[in-house]
């Protein structure tokens, strides 16, 4: 992963824009050019930290260790004043809720590596490039990418929530009390502590769309726009979650008989989810801001999109080259399969750049044996491979 970190001056952009406003007479001591130069510097610069503020996530929850609120000494500074990227409404909550804190980063980062993966053979791979913005600059354009960002995050935070619940670590919540399915056999005893996926639903959605609702951008605006988006791929990915938990069951009886049945409701794997919302992120629906302050479809002869649908509104940028404008890290020094003619193929993953091929050393086990009693012994056995790296 690469690491980009930002740097700006202590002194604020209102300052400077209060000198190059000053009307009283200034001794020319540098040219016009020089002069100007010094202060398209300095817009830049401020212009570059309204961006930075702006993209402070509580995704950062996933890369900043958080200790539970136990651990913490007497006098010790609180919790949640320790933690970056959330919102006044968000760390209200953090407040109340301190003990969810460590479960909403596992879910952000259970989120972040679920979008690495399905993302791995893609251009655009999902990487992180610091510990603030999580995913930089890329993320402030209203992409595809960005709607699948959102949907996956949301949805880990009720993975993690729920599975908490049942865990018996959160003082709010416990087992599951769902109601008992009504096509579960009779016979069959509906029980046990399952995941208390209702509880992670509705704190996932105080949680996480707190940041959105406290916006208070024009009706019909942009920024608007971008709000009601991000609202949509948030629900997504909750839906995702909650209509994925199914109802899970384990035998009871002599020798395995399995003569009677305990059941309960339990997540589906999250790679089934991740599954579900990459389908979704193909399928998303291209919206713009309409005349009532809403989104409308781009291409009106498509079906309108349920609460289970991605949106975005802004198309992709180029993911081949290196762009610090939009945040592309680009493709050169990826991995691509020469012989592969999908996106993880060397000439869509290169974008016509061309690669390089190198040979390396695989090591993996071999030749393994069982011995009795009881462990198994096993080779070590290396052999060389072709790799291909874009250019």
């Amino acid at each position: 992963m690469s690491q980009q970190q930002n740097s700006f001056p202590r002194s604020g952009c209102v300052a400077v824009t209060r000198r190059t406003m000053d009307t009283r007479p200034v001794r020319r001591r540098r040219t016009g050019a020089l002069r100007h130069l010094l202060l398209a510097a300095a817009f830049l610069a401020c212009s570059s930290q309204l961006l930075v503020v702006d993209a402070n996530s509580w995704w950062s929850l996933a890369l900043t260790p958080i200790q539970r609120p136990e651990m913490y000494i007497i006098g010790a500074q609180p919790l949640c004043s320790q933690l970056s990227g959330l919102s006044q409404g968000q760390r209200k909550l953090c407040q109340l809720y301190q003990d969810h804190m460590v479960h909403i980063g596992d879910g952000a980062k259970t989120g972040i590596k679920e979008c690495q993966f399905q993302f791995r053979q893609r251009r655009w791979n999902c990487s992180t490039v610091d510990n603030t913005s999580v995913f930089g600059r890329v993320m402030q354009i209203g992409s595809r990418e960005t709607a699948f960002t959102y949907a996956i995050s949301a949805a880990g935070v009720v993975n993690a929530v729920s599975r908490a619940c049942r865990e018996g670590e959160l003082s709010t919540c416990g087992c599951s009390r769902s109601a008992r399915p009504r096509d579960l056999p009779r016979d069959w005893l509906w029980g046990g502590c399952g995941d208390n996926v209702h509880y992670g639903y509705r704190f996932a959605r105080e949680f996480v769309d707190a940041r959105e609702r406290e916006k208070n951008y024009p009706r019909g605006s942009l920024e608007h726009a971008r709000t009601l988006m991000n609202l949509q791929n948030n629900e997504a990915g909750r839906q995702a979650a909650y209509n994925l938990a199914n109802v899970a069951c384990k035998c009871h009886g002599v020798s395995g008989s399995c003569s009677l049945k305990t059941c309960w409701l339990q997540l589906a794997d999250f790679r089934s989810v991740g599954e579900f919302l990459k389908e979704k992120y193909d399928s998303a629906a291209a919206m713009r801001i309409g005349r009532k302050g809403k989104l409308e479809l781009v291409e009106k002869r498509f079906n309108p999109p349920g609460p289970e649908d991605l949106v975005y509104t802004d198309p992709s940028p180029d993911y081949c080259l290196r762009n610090e404008t939009t945040g592309s890290l680009g493709t050169q020094g990826r991995l691509c399969n020469k012989t592969s003619e999908g996106m993880d193929g060397c000439e869509l993953m290169c974008c016509g750049r061309g690669y390089d091929q190198f040979k390396i050393y695989k090591h993996e086990r071999c030749h393994c044996k069982f011995h009795w009693c009881c462990y198994v012994k096993c080779k070590r056995c290396s052999t060389l491979v072709d790799q291909f790296v874009c250019k």
